[in-house]
């Protein structure tokens, strides 16, 4: 039985890595623009080529945030050191690719925790992704108010903008409702695992929470910060206090489409040019904004946390 369970986990870890990879190389090999991009390369001046290495190192304070947030989410249930949670994090990416919007970043992330405390770790993934909506659709929502309003009218777009503020109500409500809900949930006639689960989570305070979106902000900042550095380095200009209104509409449009995450540069490009055509005529270089920061952000961790769970050993 241990054999065909090693065996069993041997290759669903092969099979999560060539599905990666194979979407990757894929969607690497039919990216448009890479001349522009390798063009931009060549072109580029000392001066704006400090915004990309800024970028670049934004990179691992990214998910260090996001390693944090998940290190205190399952403090509850199991201590994990910070290594270990960005073990879990970038390992959830691997795992996510090949699903439509990331959903299956838990499968990945609860394979660094023990096998007690898997479970609930998936539900606390839940809670995570729950926790970064929240906070990318307060701050879209009301950029996305106040730039439809200025350059188009909120008319084509109010119905659309309506139903999502209804649905960051819920979201909203839920989240903070999460602990109460398992509370009265585990009273009833459930099994030992299920219970446990829902105690780790029915333990979680108010201020616990709190903290945890105050970590999703300062994340939420940081690759914003990241998608700005970069329009500079392709020489768009975009006055300071409109980036603050259109990139979070940006990623408020990006977050609620539905999309596979190895189709993200075209969507990301796509709503990119969008929000900021109305500043900057180079859509080419719009487009390499979107290419670029996916690039940087998502497939190089993406590609280590697929090498980090297959070094994972079956019998963990």
């Amino acid at each position: 039985m241990s054999r065909n369970r090693n065996n069993f986990f041997l290759i669903v870890k092969w099979l999560i890595m060539l599905a990666a990879y194979g979407f990757l190389i894929y969607k690497l090999a039919n990216i448009e623009y890479w001349t522009e991009l390798q063009n931009t390369f060549r072109g580029i001046s000392s001066q704006r080529f400090l915004f990309l290495i800024a970028v670049v190192m934004l990179m691992p304070i990214n998910w260090l945030l996001e390693a944090r947030k998940w290190q205190k989410l399952t403090e509850k249930s199991v201590f994990i050191s910070l290594k270990t949670s960005i073990k879990s994090v970038l390992g959830g990416l691997s795992t996510g690719y090949i699903t439509p919007n990331r959903i299956g970043d838990f499968a990945g992330r609860v394979l660094f925790l023990p096998k007690e405390s898997r479970l609930t770790g998936i539900i606390l993934s839940i809670v995570n992704s729950l926790t970064q909506n929240i906070v990318i659709t307060i701050f879209g929502l009301t950029g996305a108010v106040v730039y439809f309003t200025q350059h188009y009218g909120t008319g084509n777009f109010s119905d659309y903008l309506l139903w999502i503020g209804i649905g960051f109500g819920l979201s909203l409500l839920l989240y903070f409702s999460f602990p109460k809900l398992a509370q009265k949930i585990k009273t009833g006639t459930l099994s030992l695992k299920i219970r446990k689960m829902l105690q780790s989570i029915s333990s979680f305070k108010f201020w616990d929470l709190m903290v945890v979106i105050f970590i999703s902000i300062i994340r939420y900042l940081v690759f914003c910060t990241q998608y700005y550095l970069l329009l500079q380095f392709f020489g768009i200009t975009v006055p300071l206090h409109q980036a603050l209104i259109a990139i979070p509409t940006m990623y408020l449009l990006i977050t609620f489409t539905p999309s596979l995450a190895a189709a993200e540069p075209a969507v990301r490009g796509s709503y990119a040019v969008l929000i900021l055509s109305v500043f900057s005529s180079n859509e080419i270089g719009i487009m390499l904004t979107g290419i670029l920061i996916w690039l940087i952000n998502f497939v190089v961790p993406m590609v280590i946390g697929t090498i980090l769970i297959g070094m994972i050993k079956s019998t963990n």
